[in-house]
């Protein structure tokens, strides 16, 4: 295997045992909520104190995570996430749920940011599309295998079962990237080892652009997410003993989609493939979430999945060729920080505008979608925006070397 499937494959592994800790509360939340004194609507406060969490460390690591080999980052982040994780199986109330939750995300920040920081070291920007879908895959991934047997070791064990898991999967990768992935220093060099400045990062307005455009895009998603499971499960009747098929079946069919969302990103453009995927986003919140479905809740799930992974791999992909080589993890852990922020707020908004009557239904997610479809605008617009600001730049340095 030559060194850039090998960069590419180990950043999977290491995003996607941060993706199933991240995504593994959400389908549990009804479950943890009969086991501990915590209600449905608090999961949303969960998941956005978790994420805020991750946008906090990824601040605060994206000023020197370049000074290091991003080996030894990759093992140190999800050495401590999956400690963190096992903490959180100790928990006996919502706020050391919430204690153990932030103190993964402090480290889920830096792991997140590394992996596709490796990715953007090894893989050309003519690749990155099909690169960056393997690695963001792991999401799809995640639902296909991680969630639906968590949610079967929760029910047939107890909630406190799948996080056990988690830690010794975590483990397993660590001591994998110890064992074969090759140290990744080409970023450093003598002049480059200086502490990057975020504000020069944020000073770009390229990067500005490309960190809204994500933040609006994670808002809107979590505005629906963590509340899948709880508002299927009691607003429309769905069974508990089904959800991971439904989970399963998701992430298969998000998995592909996010696939073709890579190639069709490499091929005709982000622009085109994000617009197409808001589109039947916007289509699919409306009928699943606003009025009562006139398609099954299967299909309403597997395409709001399968859309936010075609508008976020043509986004980040998009993202990954605005930095300089020295800057790419401080601007990926930037770009990390501020998905997971948006993740929690989107999550602590929705948490604050539902409420749960004593049947456990969740009342006002028609609201809640009105707001996710407005926000989910605003990321093909800010696309096209930084498209064409790229294309003018790189017009520029063309005619500035003519001369």
């Amino acid at each position: 295997m030559d060194i850039e499937k090998k960069v590419v494959w180990i950043a999977a592994l290491v995003q996607f045992v941060n993706i199933i800790d991240f995504m593994m509360v959400m389908p549990l939340g009804p479950d943890i909520s009969k086991a501990l004194p915590i209600l449905n609507t608090d999961i949303g406060l969960i998941c956005g104190c978790y994420t805020l969490a991750i946008a906090f460390s990824g601040i605060v690591c994206a000023g020197f995570i370049d000074r290091f080999d991003r080996k030894r980052v990759a093992i140190i982040a999800v050495a401590g996430l999956s400690l963190a994780t096992l903490g959180a199986a100790f928990s006996w109330n919502l706020y050391t749920l919430i204690g153990a939750r932030i103190l993964a995300g402090f480290f889920g920040g830096p792991a997140a940011a590394i992996s596709l920081s490796m990715v953007t070291d090894v893989v050309p920007p003519q690749r990155r599309g099909k690169a960056m879908a393997i690695v963001m895959g792991t999401f799809s991934l995640s639902s296909i295998v991680a969630v639906p047997f968590g949610l079967e070791l929760a029910r047939m064990g107890n909630w406190q079962s799948p996080f056990y898991v988690i830690t010794i999967l975590g483990i397993l990768v660590v001591l994998l990237v110890a064992k074969i992935a090759p140290p990744m220093t080409g970023h450093l060099s003598a002049k480059e080892k200086s502490v990057v400045s975020l504000f020069a990062l944020i000073k770009n307005r390229d990067n500005r652009m490309a960190l809204f455009m994500m933040a609006s895009a994670m808002v809107s998603s979590f505005l629906i997410i963590p509340n899948i499971s709880a508002f299927f499960q009691f607003n429309q009747g769905y069974p508990r003993e089904s959800l991971g098929l439904l989970y399963m079946i998701g992430g298969l069919f998000s998995l592909v989609m996010i696939q073709l969302g890579g190639r069709l990103s490499d091929k005709i453009g982000p622009i085109p493939t994000n617009v197409a995927g808001t589109v039947v986003l916007i289509v699919f919140l409306f009928d699943g979430f606003i009025h009562e479905p006139t398609t099954p809740l299967l299909l309403i799930f597997v395409m709001f999945m399968g859309t936010v992974c075609i508008r976020n791999i043509s986004a980040t992909s998009e993202a990954s060729k605005l930095p300089k080589p020295h800057e790419r993890a401080a601007f990926m852990s930037l770009l990390s920080s501020i998905q997971h922020g948006g993740n929690g707020i989107g999550a602590l908004f929705s948490s604050a505008m539902l409420v749960t009557t004593d049947k456990g239904c969740l009342v006002g997610m028609d609201r809640v979608a009105i707001f996710a479809i407005i926000l989910a605008l605003f990321q093909p617009y800010i696309l096209v925006k930084v498209c064409h600001s790229k294309n003018r730049e790189n017009n520029f340095s063309l005619l500035s070397g003519h001369k």
